[in-house]
């Protein structure tokens, strides 16, 4: 079974604020608060991931939701809605949909929204 896309939770950029927030701060003399300790701990501080949608959930999630929708445009004629959890898949299906609608007209009627 494949798992769930992993993103970065509240708690470490809570986190990771706070740490880079006490590294880097400086004092009047223009020293930071813990000297060379900074480098150190920006070892342990997770950098900032941009949130990417996993392919293989893409894939499935296209065959599982947009396939069905795709066959019940194309026999009733009517507009289907299909729900994504998130803008990032949402903008993939969205362009992908946009391509194949120049073949198949019937793909301008299948419209993606954020759940």
């Amino acid at each position: 079974m494949a798992k769930r896309a992993t993103h970065p939770s509240a708690r470490t950029n809570v986190f990771k604020a706070t740490l880079t927030r006490f590294a880097g701060n400086r004092r009047s003399r223009g020293r930071p608060r813990l000297g060379g300790w900074r480098k150190m701990l920006h070892k342990f501080a997770p950098e900032p991931r941009a949130v990417t949608p996993d392919p293989v959930l893409l894939a499935i999630f296209a065959i599982d939701r947009v396939g069905p929708a795709a066959v019940r445009a194309c026999a009733s004629g009517v507009e289907v809605r299909v729900a994504v959890p998130d803008e990032a898949t949402a903008a993939v299906f969205r362009a992908a949909l946009a391509e194949t609608a120049r073949r198949r007209t019937t793909d301008q009627l299948i419209r993606i929204v954020v759940d």
